[in-house]
């Protein structure tokens, strides 16, 4: 009985240091979404994507590199993880920068996570090749993430978001992008999870992780590149320390805390952050029904909190 409370006692005080992780990633991440959606208004999306995750890339090598000493992990016996990984990031992180230069920030985020508890719990099962085992709450949670989310989507459509709708084919565009970026979570939040339990290092993942980011990200932009980082390389890099590398070693600690059910819910937190910070971009309006919708998916990631803690 001793050992099962102290088992316990230590599940929950993991499950707490990863939602701080997560948390603090969350912060992190609003900031720079905000930022970074009013500086490629005029320009391709994957300008930024390409040099940022380049940089992330050799700042998580170098310190892979002095981890390697201590190291017994394969990269051959974990190459099929760390390609489907990549992929993965293609879809999560390329999605959600392609949509921000459509759609509000907040609501981007928010499209994100409404689908992604959905994915989590179907995707996980048909990898696990499995029935879907999740719990009433868990599906009612779910549920309701993604009732807010199409709220979200019609405010949008409709006109009463922070920004108006310039393009409907744009538009549609960001919506898809943001629903292929929350299937992509999912799916890296899976098979990071993976490689943590074979013995990977969070350094050693990010690492190896946007390999497939970064070509194509440049064989889309390989023209019009040199000209865009010189004029705009001071504040990539600022954005690329504090808002990508940072954040997404914060969010891959959390991964390593806890499973993908909780780490999706908790990045629910994103959006409101999100929406506090694009206040001060001039560029977006007040609205009221996308503050409704992102209150709920707060709400409803804090029950997810709660539902987890007693599971």
């Amino acid at each position: 009985m001793k050992t099962a409370i102290l088992t316990k006692n230590n599940v929950s005080k993991s499950m707490m240091v990863g939602a701080s992780f997560l948390l603090l990633s969350a912060l992190l991440m609003s900031v720079s979404q905000v930022y970074y959606a009013n500086q490629v208004q005029g320009v391709h999306p994957f300008l930024f994507t390409g040099v940022s995750f380049f940089i992330t890339t050799i700042l998580f090598n170098m310190i892979a590199f002095k981890q390697r000493r201590t190291s017994t992990v394969s990269v051959r016996a974990s190459l099929g993880d760390l390609v489907k990984l990549n992929g993965s990031s293609i879809l999560a992180f390329m999605g959600f920068y392609y949509a921000l230069k459509f759609i509000e920030p907040a609501i981007v985020s928010s499209l994100e996570m409404g689908v992604g508890p959905f994915f989590a719990i179907v995707v996980t099962a048909m990898l696990a090749k499995e029935k879907i085992r999740a719990t009433r709450a868990q599906w009612i949670i779910t549920a309701g993430t993604f009732a807010a989310s199409v709220l979200l989507m019609l405010t949008a459509l409709f006109g009463f978001s922070g920004v108006q709708v310039a393009n409907t084919a744009d538009f549609m565009y960001g919506i898809v992008a943001s629903v292929l970026c929350g299937l992509g979570a999912v799916l890296c939040t899976i098979y990071s999870k993976k490689l943590s339990n074979a013995g990977w290092t969070s350094s050693a993942i990010l690492a190896h992780r946007f390999y497939g980011i970064i070509t194509l990200s440049f064989l889309m932009t390989c023209a019009i590149l040199p000209t865009y980082l010189m004029a705009n390389i001071d504040w990539i890099v600022l954005v690329t320390i504090f808002g990508v590398a940072l954040p997404t070693f914060l969010l891959q600690k959390g991964i390593q805390y806890c499973e993908p059910f909780f780490v999706m819910m908790t990045i629910c937190f994103i959006p409101v952050f999100t929406f506090a910070f694009q206040l001060f971009d001039p560029r977006i309006e007040w609205s009221t029904l996308s503050l409704i919708g992102i209150v709920m998916l707060f709400l409803l990631g804090v029950a997810s909190i709660f539902s987890e803690s007693k599971a």
